[in-house]
């Protein structure tokens, strides 16, 4: 990865806005433990946002059109322990119907490690289409040109 086009999100003042950002790219680099996502923004921008040394992922429902509802990205979005149980416990499950249950404990220790910046947070949450969800130790947002 060339880190000089990218900044981690850790960094970033600002934050676009994915709301109604549609997904249209993912690369998945299992080997490097990499993620990629890239979206088209309502104003026309494309933004990609690169997860690396992926701990778990899920990504369910990738279809003919992926519209953002919300992104939620730490640390720009603050996560309970309560929505870290929740969104944890839907990337280690394998079935809708059957979520892994993630303890107490486990949520607070997630949750601890995301506020220290040892780890990030990512859920999308759709309009229509691909809902993602990743737990990495950092996220990355590339610069535009």
């Amino acid at each position: 990865m060339e880190k000089s086009n990218y900044t981690n999100v850790r960094e970033i003042q600002s934050f676009p806005n994915f709301h109604d950002a549609e997904l249209l790219r993912i690369e998945h680099r299992r080997d490097e433990r990499e993620l990629e996502l890239g979206f088209k923004r309502v104003n026309g921008e494309i933004e990609v946002l690169l997860f690396r040394q992926v701990l778990a992922m899920r990504m369910l429902d990738f279809a003919e059109q992926n519209v953002a509802s919300r992104v939620l990205l730490s640390p720009i979005h603050s996560f309970s322990v309560n929505e870290v149980r929740t969104i944890v416990g839907w990337i280690r499950s394998w079935a809708d119907s059957k979520p892994v249950l993630v303890s107490q404990e486990q949520a607070e220790q997630i949750t601890q490690s995301i506020q220290a910046g040892k780890t990030a947070l990512f859920a999308l949450d759709p309009s229509c289409g691909a809902e993602v969800a990743v737990l990495c130790e950092s996220a990355w947002l590339r610069q535009r040109d």
